[in-house]
């Protein structure tokens, strides 16, 4: 019996790991004097830019004003689900810090 090796699917990391976008605290990474002097460290992703491939862009951007998120490519805008954000190369991610008065945020 022959056994074949699958030569025509390499997969970058078997391994699916969903990740939070929402009221993540953030205190351990913050310097001390930015959390002397914001005590809310409870941040939410905003946008995901994905690692620019063959001349193309891709980013994840939140619409605050219906809490829908979506995928901006060149000229090129379509609705995503919150659930598939985290699962492209990430290259650069922007948080905002939640206010106090904050008790929860749309879109995820």
């Amino acid at each position: 019996m022959t056994i074949f090796k699958n030569s025509f699917f390499v997969e970058k990391n078997p391994t699916i790991i969903n990740f939070p976008i929402t009221n993540v605290d953030l205190r351990e990474y913050l310097s001390e004097e930015v959390q002397a002097v914001h005590k809310n460290t409870t941040y939410d992703l905003i946008a995901n830019d994905d690692k620019p491939s063959e001349g193309s862009y891709q980013i994840h951007v939140l619409h605050h004003g219906t809490g829908k998120w979506y995928e901006l490519q060149d000229l090129q805008v379509t609705d995503i689900l919150p659930q598939m954000i985290m699962l492209s190369e990430v290259y650069i991610q922007i948080w905002k810090r939640r206010d106090n008065d904050e008790t929860s945020q749309q879109g995820a």
